[in-house]
């Protein structure tokens, strides 16, 4: 057993579905974030973008995420 298991929990700053949790703590495969779980109110997102990217990147980006989380596009 790894000890990773795969859940149901939006990544607070890229809000992805799925994070895994490892060793108390949970994890974001997208954006690479580890946080440990503490209330919401308690978090604080991030201000700054995590890539410079101009707007026309940003949103071309945000497109393909969605493409590959509803399952029309995966590198096989």
């Amino acid at each position: 057993m790894s000890g990773a298991t795969i859940h149901e929990r939006a990544c607070p700053r890229c809000a992805i579905r799925r994070t895994v949790r490892i060793a108390g703590s949970s994890f974001c495969y997208d954006c690479r974030l580890q946080w440990h779980d503490i209330p919401h109110a308690e978090f604080v997102p991030r201000r700054e973008a995590p890539y410079a990217l101009t707007a026309q990147e940003r949103a071309r980006l945000l497109v393909y995420r969605a493409a590959i989380r509803d399952g029309f596009y995966n590198d096989r």
